[in-house]
Parts: structure tokens; C-alpha cells; sequence
């Protein structure tokens, strides 16, 4: 199973400052995936919203594109809403990563109408990566585990001094 990361793709913003879900500022969007491969908007996958500010990226969403193609899925009005909602949280410009899922002759993978495990997989696999960099990650499904379990220098470690098991323990990641 292999996937390819495209982006950042810059979400185009209204006057108001929330996101631009006119149909010209979506073919204007996907006409920039597009010079990348034309066939990338109908790719199936997982996608990440994130804000560039200060010179960093902070992530917000982790979702999934199996059913529908990036194109539908990205820009549906839930996730409109969830965008907005994180760009009235303070300043930066919102971009997208495209995660695309490959086939064995490493075209893209169309979506399927029972989706795909394995993205489904990598979607809670990225949830719970972001969750360590940003705890108010606005994805609510398959967060309750990672948000509550704690096992030090793994998940949510508590902050203090690591034990000398932990830090044995902590080796085999590193």
C-alpha cells in the first residue's frame, strides 16, 4: 500500500477571511492540484488542513477520502464549517495536503463505494500523530482513546521526569 503526499495546496479566503467555497475559487483550487496530476483531484485518500503561520504549519483535521474523490470530499459544507471555525481561531493561511492513495501500477486509486481499510487506518494513524502536536485537533471520531490514554513516552506522557523504566522504555522508539 503505498501513498504519495501533495502540497500544500493555499485555500483561497473571502473578504471576510473565512474560507472561499465559490465554485471560482474551487476550480481555481483544483486547477493548482491539477498542474501536479491531472487525475489527483479524482484520487481517493486521506487529506490534512492545517494553518501556516509564523513559520510553522499547525494541523487541525485529519480526514478521509474513500468513498468520494478529493475533489467532493474536501471542500463538503461539514468541513467548510470545521475550516472556519479554525480560522477564527487567530491569523495564517489555511492549506490542504492530499495524501493519495496508489495502486499496485502506482496510478492513483479511485475512490470505491465500501471505501478502503487501509485508509481508514492511516486516517486514525494521523489523528492520533497530530494529536501529539496539536491537542485541539478539531476531529471528534477516533479521538476518544488518544485524547484519554496515557502510556509515558508514547502517548500523552505525563509531563514530568521520565523513570529510568520509561526512559529504557522510550529507547525502543527512538
Amino acid at each position: 500500500m503505498k501513498y504519495t503526499i501533495h502540497g500544500p495546496f493555499e485555500v483561497r479566503r473571502q473578504k471576510t477571511g473565512l474560507v472561499d467555497h465559490g465554485k471560482e475559487a474551487k476550480a481555481v483550487f483544483w486547477s493548482e492540484v491539477k498542474k501536479i496530476d491531472e487525475a489527483l483531484p479524482d484520487a481517493c485518500g486521506c487529506y490534512l488542513f492545517a494553518i501556516r503561520a509564523g513559520g510553522g504549519i499547525k494541523p487541525w483535521y485529519v480526514g478521509l477520502a474513500a468513498k468520494q474523490a478529493f475533489e467532493k470530499e474536501c471542500f463538503a459544507p461539514q468541513k467548510i464549517n470545521i475550516y472556519n471555525d479554525v480560522i477564527a481561531k487567530g491569523k495564517g493561511t489555511p492549506l490542504l495536503f492530499l495524501i493519495a492513495k496508489r495502486t499496485p501500477s502506482d496510478k492513483f486509486a479511485r475512490p470505491g463505494k465500501n471505501g478502503y481499510k487501509d485508509i481508514e487506518y492511516l486516517e486514525t494513524f494521523m489523528i492520533g500523530a497530530v494529536l501529539e502536536k496539536n491537542t485541539d485537533l478539531m476531529n471528534i471520531k477516533k479521538t476518544n482513546y488518544l485524547r484519554k490514554m496515557c502510556v509515558p513516552c508514547l502517548i500523552n506522557s505525563p509531563k514530568r521526569k521520565p523513570t529510568n523504566s520509561e526512559k529504557e522504555f522510550e529507547r525502543v522508539f527512538v
